[in-house]
């Protein structure tokens, strides 16, 4: 039952994100559109902001289980490209928000995450130091989340268009071809 509350209150919050900012989504606002007391919202969230984040931990859990269990990175790339294009108005009023910033950390850790497995599978012996592993990573991972969250892709040709291009970043141009195998 509690995580069908915090279901209940994270889906609320995201039907508010897709007409208002985060700053004016009130707690009271919430428990009236769930139909729960304040009571109960304080049981599963200390504020708004702990809604998001849960929200955005839950999301993140279930893509990394979705990604992981392609191996095709094709595939694994469309997993991420349709998760921001289906939740784009929401992660732009979160990144509108002050929250940005500890947004833009969760977006990047998710696809560091990803990258990380799909880098150490496809070189189980790669001889990387951990700086220069990092550094590769925050590149990549910072780059292609801005890309995602920028883009507005509204049609399935777009939406590939956009899996090929980062395909190509990360597999084929000069520097991605470490993760080719």
């Amino acid at each position: 039952m509690p995580a069908d509350v915090k279901r209940q209150i994270a889906n609320t919050l995201l039907q508010l994100l897709e007409k208002k900012s985060l700053e004016k989504i009130t707690v009271k606002e919430l428990v009236a559109l769930c139909g729960i007391s304040r009571q109960t919202f304080y049981y599963h969230f200390e504020d708004v902001l702990d809604v998001v984040d849960w929200w955005t931990r839950q999301g993140a859990q279930q893509l990394m289980e979705e990604s992981m269990h392609t191996d095709d990175p094709r595939k694994a790339l469309r997993l991420f490209v349709d998760y921001t294009t289906e939740h784009r108005r929401t992660l732009q009023h979160i990144l509108a928000s002050r929250w940005r910033e500890q947004m833009e950390r969760r977006l990047v850790q998710v696809f560091t995450t990803y990258l990380q497995d799909m880098l150490h599978r496809a070189h189980p012996n790669l001889a990387m130091s951990p700086a220069d592993e990092e550094a590769f990573l925050t590149f990549y991972t910072c780059g292609i989340s801005g890309l995602l969250v920028e883009q507005d892709l509204r049609t399935d040709a777009e939406k590939e268009t956009m899996v090929n291009q980062l395909y190509w970043l990360l597999f084929q141009n000069p520097w991605g071809h470490i993760l080719h195998s």
